[in-house]
């Protein structure tokens, strides 16, 4: 027997305990989002149901900042744009072609379709021949400036400056809402925190510690950005179509600069690289 084939087994037993205490903390993690999500109208009053409801679904789109940011490297401002997609899909449905189950489903639908088609080509504008971290971020600044104006041009149809306001949407309560907005974060970000342990995780670290000797070992590195780009683009926009839903109120602010900029703030303020700082950071701040 050699030596190779005595130190597999040894292997094995020492990332069987690693493996069964990932698995432990991931239940304790689930089992305290649950008692978040089932006692938080219980509680909060009104008024603070209503702030919280909005701050976990920004929270979402914190946790997709901190994904490309805190594990691959990518500080990026464009996640306010996906956001805004998402919330001015639910506002211009709504406002211009009514509120129905099949409507919300569609405009679901066109805002995650939507989010992906642009973070595919911001991905490939900022990825695919290799540039530098600081031209991908740059590109990231500049798409919600882009949209905004975008949006800021569309007159009547978009709101222009003013935005969307007063269009029916889901007749839920305030509970409802708050379930749903943090049973959705909870998991966007357990799901997160899985994945970030994982292989695939690993290879997110590597992109993000040592880009140039993932290369030398035979991985896309524009793929794999891309890739990630696209998920947290869809993510975000899923967030930003609730947001909208919930509000009743869409403005050019949720596409923009200075909302993608706080998204690093409260990323950067509860933990870079922590899956849970970010959601901490979001709705304390």
């Amino acid at each position: 027997m050699t030596d190779s084939s005595l130190a597999q087994p040894a292997l094995a037993t020492r990332a069987d305990p690693r493996r069964a205490a990932r698995g432990r903390d991931l239940l304790w993690l689930a089992i305290a989002c649950l008692a978040l999500t089932v006692a938080g109208p219980w509680l909060f009053d009104t008024y603070l149901l209503n702030v919280l409801i909005k701050a976990l679904f920004f929270a979402v789109a914190a946790v997709t900042v901190d994904i490309l940011w805190g594990y691959t490297g990518y500080l990026t401002f464009g996640q306010s744009a996906f956001f805004g997609v998402g919330a001015y899909a639910a506002g211009l449905a709504f406002t211009h072609y009514g509120f129905s189950p099949g409507i919300a489903l569609v405009a679901a639908l066109v805002a995650v379709g939507a989010a992906m088609l642009l973070a595919l080509a911001t991905g490939w504008l900022s990825f695919y021949r290799g540039a530098s971290p600081f031209f991908a971020t740059v590109i990231s600044l500049v798409l919600p400036i882009v949209l905004t104006q975008v949006v800021l041009s569309g007159g009547t149809y978009t709101g222009s400056s003013s935005g969307l306001t007063g269009y029916d949407t889901f007749d839920l309560s305030l509970e409802a809402w708050y379930v749903i907005a943090a049973g959705g974060l909870s998991i966007v970000a357990l799901l997160a925190w899985v994945a970030v342990r994982s292989d695939g995780g690993r290879i997110l670290a590597a992109l993000r510690d040592n880009e140039g000797r993932c290369s030398y070992l035979g991985l896309n590195t524009a793929h794999w950005r891309i890739a990630l780009l696209v998920v947290c683009g869809a993510v975000a926009s899923l967030a930003g179509f609730g947001y909208g839903a919930f509000s009743g109120v869409v403005a050019p602010e949720l596409t923009g600069f200075v909302f993608g900029t706080e998204l690093i703030i409260w990323v950067a303020l509860g933990g870079r690289g922590t899956v849970w700082g970010p959601v901490l950071g979001a709705v304390l701040i």
